[in-house]
């Protein structure tokens, strides 16, 4: 004779650790600290780019560094601003990758003297990237599970 377990269903309750007032939104604690790091980052990269180029071993372009702060300090915002900012951790994404090709790209065209600090400037970005990846889709399944994907049907080709 066979016997079949049936699986309970998924709960989409909030573990017995959460308060009873606060909704159970899984990647928010990461979210916020991604949100106030993109916040710094953006300061220094408009405030400091001439050094902060220095330091990671690229010349510095005067536009650039401050162009990609106010990019870093509008994620930041839109992350901190919702409960739930699944579209804004994925822009995060976005800009990693941008800030990956244009470290690819310094890396290419650094002397020698400069290719370690490019080189772990890169590595500090690839981990960052992996938490905003990991993040991003914690974010993403939990909308699922609410029954919200992201991102929205409207934004997907047919």
């Amino acid at each position: 004779m066979t016997t079949t377990t049936m699986m309970p269903p998924r709960s989409t309750t909030p573990p017995s650790h959460s308060p009873p007032d606060v909704p159970y939104t899984p990647g928010s604690s990461l979210a916020r600290f991604l949100g106030w790091f993109s916040i710094g980052l953006g300061l220094t990269e408009i405030l400091a780019h001439r050094r902060l180029a220095e330091c990671i071993g690229t010349r510095d372009h005067p536009a650039l560094l401050p162009l990609l702060g106010a990019r870093e300090i509008m994620s930041g915002l839109g992350i901190l601003s919702e409960k739930r900012p699944t579209g804004w951790v994925w822009s995060r994404v976005a800009g990693d990758a941008m800030d990956l090709t244009l470290l690819a790209t310094a890396y290419r065209e650094a002397d020698e003297e400069s290719k370690g600090r490019v080189l772990a400037a890169g590595l500090a970005v690839a981990g960052v990237t992996l938490l905003d990846v990991l993040c991003s889709l914690e974010l993403s399944a939990a909308e699922k599970l609410e029954g919200r994907e992201y991102p929205p049907e409207s934004y997907r080709r047919v």
